[in-house]
């Protein structure tokens, strides 16, 4: 089975249970946290993935890390992925809960793209027209990109709305280029 829809698999599982305790807030808080460790900590990672460190050290190192920080609930599900030797796709888990949560919570996470900073008057224009296109909450991440000269970019779910300077030249050299017009000199 393919990791990734195992992950999946995962994440729904314990998304489903924190639902039903009543605890999504708090797991989704969890899983969170545990994805910025991984991510931060290249040394977790090689630990987890090591096969010759048995299951039982990997739960302790789990516990001494996350024990008094996160839910019981999630640091049994954190045993159980230990237990069936599915450590390795524990970011992937994370990251497939985290797309559930702002699913069922109707969070668009959208990324604007922008040369330079904008005040938020702006930022907020900017947005308004993406508003009517969907009924979810919007969850914006902000780039800085000097290269697209000016203009922004929008980017959410499999869609991008390129509204850069830097498209623009592209799209007039494409025109100017498949001009059909010589010149009799």
């Amino acid at each position: 089975m393919k990791s990734s829809l195992l992950a999946k698999r995962y994440a729904q599982a314990l998304f489903d249970l924190a639902v039903e305790t009543k605890q999504l807030e708090d797991i989704a808080k969890d899983m969170l946290l545990i994805n910025s460790v991984l991510d931060e900590s290249r040394e977790l990672r090689r630990v987890l993935d090591n096969p010759v460190l048995d299951d039982y050290k990997k739960v302790r190192i789990l516990d001494s890390l996350f024990g008094k920080k996160i839910k019981e609930l999630t640091l049994k599900f954190l045993h159980l992925i230990v237990k069936k030797g599915r450590e390795g796709i524990l970011t992937q888990t994370c990251k497939a809960f985290d797309v559930i949560y702002k699913d069922y919570m109707n969070i668009l996470p959208v990324t604007l793209t922008i040369a330079s900073e904008i005040d938020e008057k702006t930022k907020k224009e900017i947005l308004e027209k993406l508003a009517p296109l969907t009924d979810k909450k919007l969850e914006v991440t902000e780039i800085i990109d000097p290269e697209i000269i000016g203009g922004f970019k929008l980017n959410f779910e499999d869609y991008q709305y390129n509204n850069s300077v830097k498209a623009q030249l592209q799209r007039l050299a494409k025109v100017f280029s498949d001009n059909p017009y010589v010149s009799k000199i």
